[in-house]
């Protein structure tokens, strides 16, 4: 009896989730738009700040237009043009129950004007967080991997006006 009604928590570590698109542009044009330097990035084409840290080369920070309270920080920790590029983020101030995410591409060139965009995404969560929050937390980030793919296609396939557009009527 003891215990009973007592809830059940979720488990600690990292939740992983990956997916893959098929994009019509090279690896190199859609690496532009992940990397955080270069002016191309796909969050600045859409018309949000993005910065380099000062003195950091490896670290960034963009505030969204439409969430300007918040500030997200990156980590660059693997870059290999046309090939990999991973970063950490953390949001500040903390939203939600996402204590850090860390997102990593991989480009694979299938042609001369396609390739594919894998993304591994391993995001942690807040400790002592119940079953039943983390359930919806672990499906809206797995709707949010999808989403962010779905953008960046569009986004290297018909330009950053469709992409800002859709980032504006959409959740995630």
């Amino acid at each position: 009896m003891f215990g009973l009604f007592k809830p059940k928590l979720a488990p600690e570590g990292p939740v992983e989730f990956s997916a893959d698109v098929e994009i019509g542009k090279p690896a190199g044009e859609v690496y532009a738009l992940i990397d955080w330097a270069d002016d191309r990035n796909a969050k600045r084409a859409t018309g949000n700040m993005v910065r380099q840290i000062p003195a950091t080369p490896d670290r960034f920070e963009m505030v969204m237009e439409f969430m300007n309270d918040l500030t997200f920080e990156f980590a660059v920790t693997e870059a290999e043009p046309h090939r990999v590029y991973a970063f950490d983020c953390v949001i500040r101030p903390q939203v939600g129950n996402m204590k850090h995410n860390h997102e990593r591409y991989e480009f694979e060139q299938l042609g001369p004007d396609k390739c594919r965009v894998t993304v591994t995404t391993k995001t942690t969560f807040v400790e002592g967080l119940r079953m039943r929050d983390f359930t919806c937390e672990v499906a809206t980030i797995a709707a949010s991997v999808q989403s962010s793919l779905q953008k960046l296609k569009l986004q290297a396939e018909l330009g950053p006006e469709v992409a800002k557009a859709l980032e504006e009527n959409t959740v995630l």
